[in-house]
C-alpha cells in the first residue's frame, strides 16, 4: 500500500480536531523542507480552494439561536403589551421570524449544492430549523392562525440569483417540505462528492430525520418532501417546477437535459421517478445508493416496530428495484413472525399484513397459540384475517368458530352496556313486566303508556351535572372521592380533555369511554355473511341474542331505550351499537319467517268445513298469520318473534 493511501486512511480516521493538529504540527512544516516548485504548487492549490469558498455563507448555528430566540421574547412581550394598547406587532414579528428561517434555508441549501462541503453542520442547521418552526407555533401568544395560515412563498436561488426551485404554500408548517427538499440534496452531494467518513454519517443523519418528523419522512425526502399521491393542486401548497441553471456546481459541474415536468431521470437504467430537474448526471447516478440506504433504514425499523402503512412504504420504494410482491414477502415476514407476539400491536400488525397478502398458514399459525393478545379495536384486522382464513376449505370450520366467538363476545359487550345503563332490567318485575308488554300487539291499546313506565324503572339513576370534585380528580389521574362513584356516568370524560381526540396513542382511553361496539359488530356481521356456512352461524347468534336480551324483539321499545341514552355524552356508542344490534335481529327474523311463507297451503276444505271455520278465521282473512310471541314453540329455538 502506497504511503499516500495509508496516510489518507489514517487521516480520515481522526477527529476534527486532530486533523487540524497534524496538519499543523506535520503537514505545514514540510512545505519548508521540499522543493520549491512542489511548494509552489500545493500553496497554488490552497489559493484556488480559498477563492473557491471566500464567498460560501456562513453557517453560524449560535448566531441563528439567538436571534430566533429575541425575535420569541420579542413576540411575548408583545402579546403582553396588546392587553393595554389593544394593538399588536403579532403578524409582522411573524413574518419576521419566518423571513429569517426561509433565507437561512436558502444559505444552507447554497454550501450543501453549490460548495459541497459542511454537510454535518448543515444537518445541524436543518434540525434547529425544524425545532425553531415548532417553537414559534408552540409560541404562547394566543392563537395560531396567523402561524397557521400566512401565506409564504419560497424561492432557492444559487449564487447567481437564478431560482432553482420555488415554493408557494399556506402555513409555516409546512416549511417542512422545503427541509426535506434540500435534505435530498444534502445527501445525494454527499454520496457523489463526499469522503468515505462523510458517507459512513448518512444512516445516522436518516435516523435523526426519523425521530424528529417520524418515519414517513424518510419516504417524502426521496420525492423531495411530497409523496406521489399528494394533492399537488392543494390551495395549501404549490410547488413551481420552472427551472433556472446554473453549470456552477464545481470545476467539472456539466448539467444534463431535464424534461420541463420536473420528473425526469437523466439515468437510462434506473426504472423510478425520485430525480430532480437541476441534478447533473453523477447525482441521478448516485440517488439509487440514497434510495437504497432509506429503503434499509425502514426495514430496520419494521424489524422493531411493524405497521401495516411501513410495509406499504416499503412495498413503494421496493417496486422501484424491481422486487415484486412475493421477494419483499420472503424478506420481511420471517422477521414480523419473529416479533409477532412481542405485544398486541405487533400481532394485530402481523394479522392485517398476512391477511393483505393471502399467508394463510402463518394466520392460522397465530390465532391458534396467541389469540389472547388481540384487543377490541383489532377486530378490523382480526375480521379480515378470519375472512382471508376462510377462503381455504381446511381452515373455513375455525374461521366459523372464530366468527360465532367474537360475535357472541361482542353481544355480550354489549348486553353488559346496557346493564350499565338500565341497571334494573334483570329484576324479576320488570322482566315480568317486558314479557307482558310484548305480548300485546304494537297497535293494542295502553303499550305506550306502558313501555314509558317500564323503561323508567329499568334505567339508571342519572346526576344532573358532573360534581366539581369528581370533575378536578378526573382531570389529575385520581380517583374518584368517595361517595362520588357515579358522579361522572353521564358526562362524557373524553370532551373534557383538550386534545386531538384521533391521536393513535388515545386509543386505550377511546376503548374505556367510547367503544365502537357498532362496528365491531358490523364487522364481524359481514364476515359471517362472507363465508361459506357463515348464516347458519349468524342465525345461530340470533337466537342467544334474542334469549339474552328480548326487548330487541320489539322496535318501540329498543327506540324508547336509545331515546333515553341518547340525552347521555357517555352512551351515544351504546345507542349505535343498539341500532346496529337492532338491524341485524330483524334481518334475522326475515329469515325465519321465509321458510314459513314457502311452505304448501294446506288441503282445500270441504264446503261444509269451509262454512263452520269461516268465522274462527275471520281474523286471518288479511292472509297475515299473527302468533303469540311469548310462546317458545311459536318459532325456532324458542326465539321469541314480533311483527314489524
Amino acid at each position: 500500500m502506497a504511503a499516500s493511501t495509508k496516510f489518507l486512511q489514517l487521516y480520515e480516521s481522526l477527529p476534527p480536531d486532530a486533523q487540524h493538529a497534524l496538519v499543523e504540527s506535520s503537514l505545514a512544516p514540510l512545505l519548508d523542507v521540499v522543493s520549491k516548485e512542489i511548494s509552489n504548487t500545493t500553496l497554488a492549490s490552497a489559493a484556488r480552494m480559498h477563492k473557491k469558498y471566500a464567498a460560501m455563507p456562513s453557517l453560524n448555528l449560535k448566531a441563528k439561536k439567538l436571534e430566533i430566540a429575541s425575535l420569541l421574547d420579542e413576540l411575548a412581550r408583545d402579546h403582553k403589551r396588546s392587553y393595554v394598547k389593544e394593538k399588536s406587532r403579532k403578524e409582522e414579528l411573524l413574518a419576521e421570524v419566518i423571513d429569517s428561517v426561509i433565507d437561512w434555508l436558502n444559505d444552507i441549501w447554497r454550501v450543501i449544492y453549490e460548495y459541497g462541503t459542511n454537510f454535518s453542520k448543515a444537518h445541524a442547521c436543518l434540525l434547529y430549523v425544524s425545532q425553531a418552526v415548532e417553537q414559534i407555533g408552540n409560541a404562547r401568544v394566543g392563537c395560531k392562525c396567523s402561524f397557521m395560515n400566512m401565506y409564504i412563498s419560497v424561492k432557492i436561488r444559487r449564487s447567481s440569483g437564478k431560482v432553482v426551485k420555488s415554493f408557494h404554500f399556506t402555513g409555516a408548517h409546512n416549511l417542512q417540505r422545503v427541509m426535506l427538499w434540500i435534505w435530498r440534496d444534502l445527501f445525494v452531494v454527499m454520496l457523489a462528492d463526499g469522503t468515505k467518513r462523510q458517507k459512513s454519517a448518512i444512516p445516522d443523519m436518516l435516523d435523526d430525520i426519523r425521530a424528529e418528523f417520524g418515519w414517513n419522512a424518510l419516504e417524502r425526502l426521496l420525492y423531495g418532501g411530497q409523496k406521489p399521491d399528494d394533492d399537488e393542486d392543494d390551495d395549501d401548497f404549490d410547488f413551481d417546477h420552472d427551472f433556472d441553471y446554473d453549470d456552477d456546481y464545481s470545476e467539472d459541474y456539466t448539467d444534463t437535459d431535464g424534461n420541463p415536468d420536473g420528473t425526469a431521470c437523466s439515468d437510462a437504467q434506473c426504472a423510478c421517478d425520485f430525480h430532480a430537474c437541476h441534478w447533473s448526471s453523477k447525482f441521478n447516478d448516485v440517488h439509487i445508493f440514497l434510495r437504497n440506504l432509506i429503503r434499509t433504514s425502514l426495514i430496520s425499523l419494521f424489524a422493531t416496530m411493524p405497521s401495516p402503512v411501513l410495509f406499504a412504504s416499503i412495498s413503494d420504494i421496493s417496486d422501484a428495484d424491481g422486487t415484486d410482491e412475493d421477494d419483499l414477502c420472503e424478506e420481511l415476514l420471517p422477521k414480523l413472525m419473529h416479533i409477532a407476539t412481542y405485544s398486541p400491536e405487533n400481532f394485530a400488525t402481523a394479522l392485517h399484513i398476512c391477511a393483505l397478502h393471502s399467508h394463510t398458514d402463518n394466520i392460522n399459525t397465530l390465532l391458534a397459540t396467541h389469540s389472547h393478545l388481540l384487543r377490541p379495536r383489532d377486530a378490523p384486522a382480526h375480521q379480515l384475517a378470519t375472512i382471508i382464513l376462510a377462503a381455504e376449505p381446511p381452515y373455513r370450520l375455525n374461521a366459523l368458530r372464530i366468527v360465532e366467538k367474537e360475535l357472541l363476545d361482542t353481544v355480550h359487550a354489549i348486553r353488559a352496556a346496557v346493564q350499565s345503563a338500565f341497571c334494573h332490567i334483570d329484576v324479576q318485575a320488570n322482566k315480568t313486566e317486558l314479557t307482558e308488554i310484548m305480548a300485546l300487539r304494537l297497535e293494542a291499546l295502553g303499550r305506550r303508556g306502558r313501555i314509558d313506565r317500564w323503561v323508567d324503572a329499568v334505567v339508571s339513576p342519572t346526576t344532573e351535572t358532573a360534581h366539581p370534585m369528581a370533575l378536578a380528580a378526573l382531570m389529575m389521574g385520581l380517583p374518584l372521592p368517595p361517595g362520588m362513584d357515579g358522579a361522572m356516568d353521564d358526562a362524557d370524560p373524553l370532551g373534557y380533555i383538550d386534545i386531538d381526540i384521533q391521536d393513535p396513542e388515545l386509543d386505550d382511553l377511546r376503548e374505556d369511554f367510547r367503544p365502537n361496539l357498532k362496528a365491531r359488530l358490523e364487522g364481524w356481521i359481514e364476515a359471517g355473511r362472507t363465508i361459506k356456512g357463515g348464516v347458519s352461524v349468524l342465525l345461530k347468534v340470533y337466537a342467544v341474542i334474542i334469549e339474552i336480551m328480548p326487548f330487541l324483539g320489539a322496535p318501540d321499545i329498543v327506540d324508547e331505550m336509545t331515546g333515553r341514552l341518547s340525552e347521555k355524552p357517555s352512551k351515544v356508542f351504546l345507542c349505535d351499537a343498539l341500532d346496529a344490534l337492532w338491524d341485524f335481529c330483524r334481518q334475522q327474523r326475515r329469515k325465519f319467517a321465509k321458510p314459513k311463507s314457502k311452505q304448501k297451503p294446506p288441503p282445500t276444505p270441504n264446503t261444509s268445513q269451509a262454512s263452520s271455520q269461516s268465522n274462527n278465521q275471520s281474523s286471518n282473512s288479511g292472509g297475515v298469520t299473527f302468533i303469540a310471541i311469548n310462546n317458545s314453540q311459536s318459532c325456532p329455538g324458542g326465539v321469541v318473534d314480533d311483527v314489524d
